[in-house]
């Protein structure tokens, strides 16, 4: 009975719109204490042990390199490296748009830093083509969810973490699925905006301005490099890879562009410790609701169900069910919560159908993106919808072009383990 009416008092928080963090947390405090009998000091200590890993570093630092990417006008010259591409093609601003985001998501390992970044430099550009707003903020949001597919990635690091895979073999994992999603949503642009953008044919191919943009774009370049080489050729950490191209990154825009004023570099901390001063409680909170969960049997009971569907109805349908969950969930809240409410629960059910670890964590990751963008939470909704100047239900309408292409790109990365694996060492 006290547990029914405490998650019906979480539900009609979350209808109310209270933030998913405080919804959490007060499930957790409430439940420990009024039907677990667990000690409140647990959730004290069991956050401590979680946010000091030294894997869990590299969320903040990452955070910290989309920012001075930006700052330091790094991005800015990935985007124009990415325009010169595009140059001859129908939709030639949304197929830079979606490029760029993935070239930004190479480095800032953010969806929504991709999203507003993006957002900020090529949304005039889009509508200015006589696009529809709401249909160039929707372009925007969706090629934002590489960003956590695309190495480096916040969310395989939290993934690695919570169910105790290598973030290193993830992030390499992500490469030919990441790019697929790339390909899959340039293809859809080039269909729905090629009548407001017509191509210039190979008139508008020109070698000169493309080699010239990738020499101002070298140090993005670099970047990529030190992060994609120094984790596959096992020199970097994905910790000591996110330390490295922070530092990388300050002091390009501090001696090189020289677009970061030293007096401006605390402000550019500041801004990213308030990012991830939003999802460090997130993650302390969402371990501690996975251990009220254990207590109190709800994970054996989902497992218990999904390994009842694998048995009577095969492997198909329990992997729909659990990828349908995974969208679901992620529509409604925050990837990171995603990742550390599902992953535990759903990662054993996957090993048990044979699914190899690093192969569903893709599929895992993959899934919660593609959330970033499906109604009705899809933070990259929001993001665009305040960046670009786009009423949320316009944007949620128009989304849809470019989710259903998303959705059927994640299920071939699901019957394609080849994507996530072939690239490891030694696979």
């Amino acid at each position: 009975m006290i547990i029914t009416l405490i998650c019906l008092a979480a539900l009609l928080l979350f209808v109310t719109g209270t933030p998913i963090l405080l919804i959490i947390a007060g499930w957790v405090v409430a439940t420990s204490y009024f039907v677990a009998d667990l000690s409140l000091n647990n959730i004290g200590i069991g956050a401590v042990d979680t946010i000091t890993s030294f894997v869990f570093l590299a969320v903040p630092l990452f955070i910290a390199t989309g920012d001075f990417l930006t700052e330091g006008g790094i991005s800015k010259r990935l985007v124009d490296f990415s325009r010169s591409l595009t140059a001859a093609f129908p939709a030639r601003t949304s197929c830079a748009a979606i490029l760029s985001s993935g070239f930004f998501a190479a480095v800032s390992g953010s969806n929504s830093a991709t999203a507003a970044t993006i957002g900020r430099m090529l949304n005039g550009e889009l509508t200015a083509t006589g696009m529809k707003p709401s249909l160039s903020a929707a372009i925007i949001a969706a090629g934002g969810v590489v960003g956590v597919i695309i190495p480096p990635s916040v969310i395989f690091v939290v993934y690695g973490i919570t169910v105790n895979v290598s973030a290193s073999d993830l992030f390499v994992a992500g490469i030919i699925p990441g790019g697929v999603m790339l390909v899959t949503m340039m293809a859809t642009s080039l269909v729905v905006a090629r009548k407001s953008e017509p191509g210039e044919g190979w008139k508008g191919f020109n070698l000169r301005k493309i080699a010239s943009s990738a020499v101002r774009a070298w140090l993005g370049f670099i970047a990529i490099g030190l992060i994609f080489f120094g984790v596959y050729d096992g020199l970097f950490s994905p910790t000591e890879a996110a330390g490295v191209v922070t530092l990388f990154c300050l002091l390009a825009g501090l001696f090189v562009t020289r677009q970061i004023r030293l007096r401006a570099v605390p402000s550019i901390l500041l801004r990213s410790a308030a990012i991830t001063g939003m999802i460090v409680p997130l993650v302390a909170f969402s371990v501690q609701f996975q251990q009220v969960l254990g207590v109190l049997g709800a994970a054996e009971a989902i497992q218990s169900l999904l390994d009842g569907v694998g048995a009577n109805y095969g492997i198909v349908a329990a992997v729909l069910l659990m990828m349908l969950m995974i969208l679901a969930v992620g529509a409604m809240t925050e990837s990171v919560a995603v990742v550390l409410i599902l992953g535990p629960i759903l990662a054993p059910v996957a090993y048990g159908l044979g699914i190899d670890p690093i192969h569903w964590g893709v599929i895992f990751v993959v899934g919660t993106s593609i959330g970033f963008i499906t109604p009705p939470y899809g933070l990259n909704l929001f993001v665009v919808s305040a960046v670009c100047n786009v009423p949320y239900g316009h944007v949620m309408r128009s989304i849809l072009v470019m989710l259903i292409p998303l959705l059927l790109a994640w299920a071939l990365i699901t019957v394609s383990p080849w994507m996530s694996t072939w690239l490891l060492p030694g696979r």
